[in-house]
């Protein structure tokens, strides 16, 4: 059976519990700040599958991308560990992201790859999931692969083997190992097809499916590169619009100003931002700065 590994997001289909919220533990030592979150999720009561938890079109392309080859979906979560997509698990808040107030590294000061190692074995939600004998399907983002590099790098060869990796840019530094797994994909992937185009954002996640759905071979590492190198072959890069980058507080005071021509909604200020304007502005940085500012008129 194949596995489909794909990574959590910070948008969640339930509300996160209070108890299960980072920003709510005590710093100190990673042993101790990683003992007293697994003990808050000992105590949580799952309420809903993993695969059902996490919102947006990253989840949705992985789990298209499972069910088209009847495999399994798993999800790395920096709260969780690694999870079975069918095991039930609490709302929970907790990232490795910088900037947003449940970063467990405010708590910690230890990196990414320490606290994966810390979680995978803290959690009692990490122990879920039994690899499979087919193919290793993983579609992770540069921050979650800095995550588990070391760890999947210390894979059995034959996991190893098995394991096709789909990232925007190829493996370096501490994931150099994962290298021959990575499937290259680039942004010709938006002319493959109906349903394939779309964000940086869930570039890996689209990858993912157009291999599984288009390509879906079973031979070696080198095999399935040159599969995706021909699939890829004759398409032509999306062109790609230069906005300008502005500061946080010019973002703000153009939001401030457009907010009745997008009638106060943030979707519409985005776009307007972005397609009337030509600002540039990560959509996480955005709905910061669009709250900070709604809030302002709120009071």
């Amino acid at each position: 059976m194949t596995l489909v590994i794909t990574h959590c997001t910070k948008r969640k289909r339930s509300v996160p519990l209070q108890d299960l919220c980072a920003h709510r533990l005590s710093a100190g030592p990673t042993g101790q700040v990683v003992k007293d979150w697994a003990m808050r999720l000992s105590a949580a009561s799952p309420a809903v599958k993993a695969r059902d938890l996490y919102a947006g079109r990253g989840l949705s392309e992985a789990r298209r991308a499972a069910d088209s080859v009847g495999g399994r979906l798993a999800i790395i979560s920096a709260g969780l560990g690694l999870v079975d997509g069918d095991t039930l698990v609490p709302a929970y808040s907790l990232t490795t992201i910088g900037g947003d107030p449940d970063d467990i590294r405010l708590k910690t000061g230890a990196s990414r790859s320490e606290w994966w190692t810390a979680i995978q074995s803290a959690s009692p939600f990490a122990g879920t999931l039994r690899m499979p004998d087919g193919l290793i399907l993983a579609a992770v983002s540069a921050p979650y692969l800095e995550m588990v590099a070391a760890d999947w790098s210390s894979w059995p060869s034959a996991d190893l083997e098995r394991l096709r990796l789909f990232s925007k840019a190829a493996p370096t530094g501490a994931a150099a190992a994962l290298r021959d797994a990575w499937m290259p994909y680039d942004d010709r992937l938006d002319a493959a097809g109906t349903g394939f185009a779309g964000t940086q954002g869930d570039f890996a996640q689209r990858a993912l499916r157009h291999f599984a759905t288009a390509i879906a071979v079973t031979g070696s590492q080198d095999g399935d590169r040159v599969a995706v190198d021909s699939a890829l072959a004759g398409l032509a890069h999306r062109a790609r619009t230069v906005r300008r980058r502005i500061d946080d507080d010019a973002i703000k005071d153009t939001i401030r100003r457009e907010w009745s021509a997008a009638d106060g909604q943030s979707t519409k200020m985005l776009r307007r931002l972005r397609d009337t304007l030509g600002l540039a502005c990560e959509q996480g940085r955005f709905k910061t700065l669009f709250n900070e500012v709604k809030a302002e008129r709120t009071s």
